[in-house]
């Protein structure tokens, strides 16, 4: 009786160690895709708390996730989850013990079903893509905050169901931080920047959100460094904006926000602080008062439009945005970034006479950088005919024809 007590015990002792052996290994740094030279993006937060906890929960940290339930915006519930084609077709959003799915019913009858695995978006709206051994599709249905419901995704018919649309590293490498890709030597000598029929991507190797090594370049010398000398106040082996000349600081954000798609001539997970788009993208085309720029992603381009931009030797876009949070501040935010130039009494001032001070003090932005329709992107809702149009607040900051001074 007491050899089994023993046994008892000894084999109680061994799974309780077995069980700590195996949650110390699970917890072992898994090595950083993009190379040794990179950190672990929470190790951040050891030092700097207060910006991380605030960049986590912003929108180009979140550009993309994992398709969970928490992560996937839109209703699942019965009633507000189907899009049809037509009498016959139409498409469900499932919840299943495997993940949530998009499924394409005909007579009733399922005909194809893809699982939501990677999320591009928060804000505005969300896309949704799915894997297929190693390359990666865009789901035909998206969600969209401004309708509160779901639409067809960009360019996507309203009327025939698509689950064919490639999505290659473009996407990805203003949506995460990188992406491990190489050319399929099989669809022939094409280059692979441009075409995402020739790539094939490794989807382990996705480090998923725009992180803060995006920004801040490779940050492991970084965190060896501080984590040696902690008493060492000056940042070491790291870059902060602050130590950039205005064109790169704007070219840090233009790599992904100067509406370049076509034009790259290499990667942009490549791109570190202080290296100009130059080296990127062919020559952009000049952006001159003239020509339009769509609002959905040429945000550079069109603040170089506007004359605030032109007459200062100064305007970055972190003068009016927090990197480290999200861009939907209140109205009343940005306007003092305005007074800030455009001081009552001054001859840049406001001259809208119809409109009290205060107001003019506290909203500048619906006048004179106005939510704009992109012609990049529409959609339409289940079961309605008219186009529905997105949204979105341009940047280049003038004087426009419906709110001209008097």
């Amino acid at each position: 009786m007491k050899k089994n007590k023993k046994l008892l015990t000894v084999t109680a002792v061994l799974f309780v160690f077995i069980i700590f052996l195996v949650q110390c290994i699970n917890k072992k740094a898994v090595p950083d895709a993009r190379g040794t030279a990179f950190a672990p993006e929470q190790t951040c937060r050891q030092c700097h708390q207060a910006i991380y906890d605030s960049a986590v929960t912003s929108a180009h940290f979140n550009a993309s996730a994992a398709a969970t339930a928490k992560n996937v915006l839109g209703n699942f519930n019965a009633g507000h989850n189907i899009f049809m084609y037509d009498s016959l077709t139409k498409l469900v959003m499932e919840q299943r013990d495997s993940g949530l799915y998009q499924v394409l019913y005909k007579n009733n009858s399922p005909l194809l079903a893809r699982r939501f695995d990677i999320v591009f978006g928060t804000r505005h709206a969300q896309t949704s893509l799915y894997w297929q051994d190693d390359r990666s599709f865009e789901l035909p249905v998206s969600y969209y905050h401004a309708v509160n419901n779901w639409g067809t995704s960009p360019g996507f018919s309203a009327t025939v169901p698509n689950f064919n649309r490639l999505i290659g590293t473009d996407c990805f490498e203003c949506h995460s931080s990188y992406i491990s890709h190489k050319k399929n030597t099989a669809a022939g000598d094409h280059y692979f920047a441009a075409d995402a029929a020739v790539e094939i991507l490794d989807k382990n190797s996705l480090v998923l959100g725009i992180g803060c090594q995006r920004c801040h370049g490779p940050a492991a010398a970084h965190v060896n460094f501080h984590t040696e000398n902690p008493g060492k106040q000056t940042a070491g082996h790291i870059t902060a904006n602050k130590t950039l000349n205005r064109q790169q600081q704007l070219d840090q954000c233009a790599v992904c926000h100067s509406g370049n798609d076509k034009r790259k001539i290499q990667s942009r997970f490549m791109f570190r602080p202080g290296d100009l788009l130059a080296n990127y993208f062919l020559p952009a085309v000049v952006a001159d008062s003239t020509r339009h720029f769509d609002v959905h992603g040429n945000q550079f381009n069109l603040l170089k439009q506007s004359r605030c931009f032109l007459k200062s030797n100064s305007i970055t876009c972190s003068t009016c945005h927090n990197p480290h949070g999200n861009a939907a501040m209140p109205a009343a935010v940005y306007a003092q970034k305005c007074m800030s130039c455009h001081q009552e009494g001054s001859a840049d001032f406001c001259t809208v006479k119809n409109i009290a001070v205060a107001e003019l003090k506290a909203n500048c932005t619906d006048c004179h950088m106005p939510l704009e329709t992109s012609d990049a992107i529409s959609f339409r809702v289940s079961g309605s005919a008219a186009v529905s149009s997105y949204l979105l607040r341009s940047h280049r900051i003038a004087v426009y024809k419906e709110t001209k001074k008097k």
